[in-house]
C-alpha cells in the first residue's frame, strides 16, 4: 500500500490587513516600552555616576572661577584651565577632590608657592590654547629671555607635570599612504599603522628639542627606531619608499627585526639582541645610546663600558644638542603595527 506523503498540517488563513496592522502596532508598542525601560535604567546609572562624582570630587564644574594667591599675587582662573592637561599634578590638585585640603591664605584663596613671573606664563599659555582655532595663528610659547629664570620655569613646569601640555610634541606621518595609520597625540601618544610607514616626532611652538625618548612595542613588523638629521635627510631622500629610518643617509636606527644597528644604510648585527612585543626601547642623547628592556645594548660614548660601540658618523658630538643651526636631529621610526611613546625628554636651552 502506497504511503500518503501529503502533510496533514492545516494551513492558517492569511491575516487580514486590519489584523496585520494591529500586530504591528502591538509590536511597536512593546519595542517602545523596552526602549523606555532602557532609557530609565540609563538615567538611573547616570544619576548614580553623578552622585559618585560629587561624593569623590565635590560639587565642582569646569566653569568654576578659582582665586589663587601665587607668591602674594591673587589671580582668577577657570578650573577647566587648571585641569586642561590630563594626568598632570596641577589637574589632579584642582580637580575638586582636594579643595578642602589644599593650602589657602587667610582670605580663602588657594595658595601657590611659586613666583608669579613663572606661574603666570604657564597659565596664560593654557588660556591661549583654550581659544586656539585652525584658522588662527599657530600658538607660540612665550620665550623667557633670562637664562636662569628660564631654567626655573622649566623646573616648575616639570614639577607640576605640565611639560607635555606646555611644550607639546606631535607624531607626524613622514613617508607612507595618508589614511593608512592612526596617530594619537598626548596623552595617548601612539601609532597604529596598517601599512609600513615612517613617522617623525616634531615639537610645536617652542625651541626645546627632543634629546631622548622611549617606545613600548605592541605587535609590530619590521620596526626601526632612531633619529634623522631632518633637513639633510629630506634633501637626500631616495625614491625607494621601502627604505626606513637608518637605511637612508643622515639617519640612524635600531633594527628590531634583524637585531642590529642601521647607520646610514650600513647594517651591524648585535649579538643576542631580542626585541618583540612588550619590549621597551629607550633612545638617548639623540642617538648616542640605546637601551632595550633596561639593558644598555649600544653606545657611541667611549666611557660606556660593557656594551657594543659604534662610530659616530653624522650625529652631533655627545653633550651637544646640535652641531649648528642648520642641523636638527629629531626622532624617527618606521614600521607596521602598534607602538606608543611613553617618555620624551626635552632640552633646556
Amino acid at each position: 500500500m502506497q504511503r500518503n506523503n501529503t502533510s496533514s498540517t492545516a494551513k492558517l488563513p492569511p491575516l487580514s490587513l486590519d489584523e496585520t496592522l494591529a500586530n504591528l502596532t502591538l509590536t511597536l508598542k512593546l519595542k517602545q516600552q523596552q526602549l523606555q525601560e532602557k532609557e530609565h535604567q540609563l538615567q538611573i546609572a547616570t544619576d548614580q555616576l553623578e552622585r559618585d562624582r560629587v561624593q569623590m570630587f565635590g560639587d565642582v564644574d569646569g566653569s568654576d572661577v578659582l582665586h589663587l594667591n601665587v607668591g602674594g599675587t591673587v589671580i582668577a582662573v577657570l578650573r577647566r584651565t587648571l585641569t586642561s592637561v590630563d594626568g598632570s599634578m596641577l589637574a589632579s590638585r584642582f580637580s575638586g577632590r582636594w579643595d578642602d585640603s589644599l593650602e589657602k591664605d587667610k582670605d580663602g584663596n588657594f595658595f601657590i608657592d611659586q613666583p608669579i613671573e613663572l606661574f603666570l606664563p604657564m597659565i596664560n599659555y593654557l588660556r591661549a590654547k583654550s581659544c586656539e582655532t585652525p584658522l588662527g595663528p599657530p600658538l607660540q610659547h612665550h620665550h623667557i629671555k633670562d637664562y636662569e629664570t628660564r631654567q626655573d620655569y622649566y623646573r616648575m613646569v616639570e614639577y607640576f607635570q605640565m611639560t607635555p601640555g606646555i611644550f607639546p610634541c606631535v607624531i607626524e606621518l613622514h613617508r607612507g599612504e595618508p589614511g593608512s595609520a592612526e596617530i594619537y597625540d598626548f596623552p595617548t601618544f601612539a601609532v597604529t599603522a596598517r601599512e609600513w610607514s615612517t613617522f617623525t616626532v616634531q615639537t610645536q611652538g617652542h625651541i626645546r628639542e627632543v634629546i631622548s625618548y622611549e617606545v613600548v612595542l605592541g605587535n609590530v613588523e619590521r620596526f626601526q627606531i632612531g633619529w634623522i638629521d631632518e633637513s639633510k635627510y629630506i634633501e637626500n631622500l631616495s625614491n625607494d619608499h621601502k627604505n626606513g629610518v637608518g637605511e637612508e643617509n643622515n639617519s640612524i636606527a635600531l633594527d628590531c627585526c634583524r637585531g642590529g644597528l642601521l647607520n646610514q644604510g650600513d647594517f651591524t648585527k648585535l649579538v643576542d639582541l631580542s626585541i618583540g612585543a612588550g619590549s621597551v626601547i629607550r633612545c638617548e642623547h639623540k642617538g648616542h645610546r640605546w637601551i632595550v628592556n633596561g639593558d644598555l645594548v649600544l653606545s657611541s660614548i667611549v666611557s660606556d663600558e660593557n656594551t657594543e660601540h659604534f662610530e659616530n658618523s653624522f650625529l652631533p658630538q655627545f653633550g651637544h644638542v646640535n652641531r649648528n643651526e642648520d642641523d636638527k636631529i629629531i626622532p624617527c621610526f618606521s614600521g607596521k603595527g602598534h607602538w606608543r611613546l611613553t617618555q620624551l625628554v626635552l632640552s633646556n636651552p
